[in-house]
């Protein structure tokens, strides 16, 4: 059974009513800070959360996060509380203004693979990232971003919300791409114990994090936290935006378009157009259908998975049927596999499909594939069958900052 538990809430002191300050403390996630970028955010100040999340040294992290909250840098409230995160952003690809809120708890750790007690994880992990961030946690006993997470809760958060949004927040700042970030902290036992029950009431899908989560859990074995803090994201709000990740092929085995087309033809219908946004369009229109886009010698290609193919039976391994009719599977095992004959070496991944564009066209690789977003409905049926999404599948989107709330474990904290 899932258990939600309030939390003594770190954060700077003099980012509390200064949010032009507080953004000279703040970082996106470890994961997604290129090298140029960390060396900007260490540069912002000697404080940035940067310097804890990616250190020179682990201990030095450790004495770091200690000698700030000694000297008063980093402060909490007597109390616990439950924090509502609330994001305001621009949709990258439709202008559109949205906002998107959640509450960041603590939430108890428990073995995921296979899930247990109602913790799911969508995604596998990779090894090299779970060494460093067990370093870390050992060094530190802290968590300094919430991982992401989503549960099908039917809105039962909003009433809470509104409570409290109304209202000036505790905390404000922007992050690097001029997005609003916002914390209310909530200390009525009432409010606290309505989160309480909604955790508990639902299935909790780990999002984005698992890394985190997987090293937190092997330190909680040895001695340390047995929670995590963890932002939980209801499956029905309007401002939850899963993005996807474009395929990069460094090496194509085919040499011309109409070689692709002959290839490929046995399983897939594939039609030139004229631009790229029309090839966007044509995906979006058709996001229930299994289609792909292509860039490749000049041409954008839109490829469409024939009616009458039945990719269960074509995609060997025991993954269920439901895993195999998803799109990236479909990529993967039978356009690439076995129609192109595309080596998994020569693939990588990229967000920005017109940096993937520019990149075909400077010959640094030599196709981009457009794949549609993963569907919120597709995460909860392939999670609710045990199963784990296939690599790269989902992006979900803003990610919440590191260093806006902090949790520090103590003797006294749980």
């Amino acid at each position: 059974m899932t258990h939600l538990l309030s939390f003594r809430n770190f954060f700077y002191r003099e980012g509390k009513n200064n949010p032009e300050k507080l953004e000279r403390f703040v970082a996106p996630p470890y994961d997604v800070i290129s090298e140029e970028e960390e060396c900007e955010f260490k540069n912002k100040d000697p404080q940035n959360i940067s310097h804890i999340i990616l250190p020179e040294s682990y201990k030095e992290a450790g004495i770091q996060l200690d000698k700030m909250i000694e000297d008063g840098s980093l402060i909490c409230e007597d109390d616990r509380c439950i924090c509502i995160y609330g994001i305001d952003y621009e949709h990258p690809e439709t202008g559109e203004q949205i906002s998107r809120y959640g509450f960041v708890g603590l939430l108890r750790l428990v073995d995921i693979f296979p899930p247990s007690n109602g913790v799911i994880p969508h995604e596998a992990t990779f090894k090299k990232y779970l060494k460093d961030r067990l370093n870390l946690i050992r060094e530190t006993d802290g968590n300094f971003s919430p991982i992401f997470t989503i549960y099908d809760g039917k809105g039962a958060a909003d009433k809470i919300f509104k409570k409290y949004i109304s209202k000036e927040p505790h905390l404000k700042t922007k992050d690097r791409d001029g997005f609003t970030h916002k914390i209310w902290e909530v200390w009525k036992e009432k409010d606290i114990k309505k989160f309480e029950k909604i955790v508990k009431s639902n299935k909790i899908i780990i999002a984005d994090g698992h890394h985190r989560y997987i090293t937190s859990l092997r330190h909680s074995k040895n001695g340390g936290c047995n929670y995590i803090m963890a932002l939980f994201i209801d499956f029905n709000d309007p401002g939850l935006v899963i993005f996807t990740s474009h395929r990069q092929v460094h090496r194509m085995p085919i040499g011309s378009v109409s070689q692709l087309k002959k290839k490929a033809e046995r399983y897939f219908i594939i039609k030139e157009v004229d631009t790229c946004t029309i090839l966007k369009e044509k995906l979006i229109n058709n996001k229930d259908n299994h289609v792909f886009g292509c860039y490749f010698q000049n041409s954008y290609l839109f490829i469409k998975l024939k009616e009458k193919i039945q990719p269960e039976k074509i995609i060997s391994g025991n993954k269920p049927d439901e895993w195999k009719r998803l799109d990236i599977p479909i990529l993967h095992n039978i356009l690439f596999e076995k129609c192109l004959n595309i080596k998994k070496e020569n693939i990588d991944f990229i967000k920005d499909h017109q940096k993937g564009i520019k990149n075909v066209d400077e010959g640094k690789i030599e196709a981009l594939f457009l794949v549609n977003p993963t569907q919120l409905r597709e995460v909860q049926e392939i999670t609710n069958l045990g199963e784990i999404m296939p690599q790269k599948s989902t992006y979900f989107y803003p990610k919440p900052l590191s260093g806006l709330v902090i949790h520090k474990h103590t003797d006294t904290i749980e």
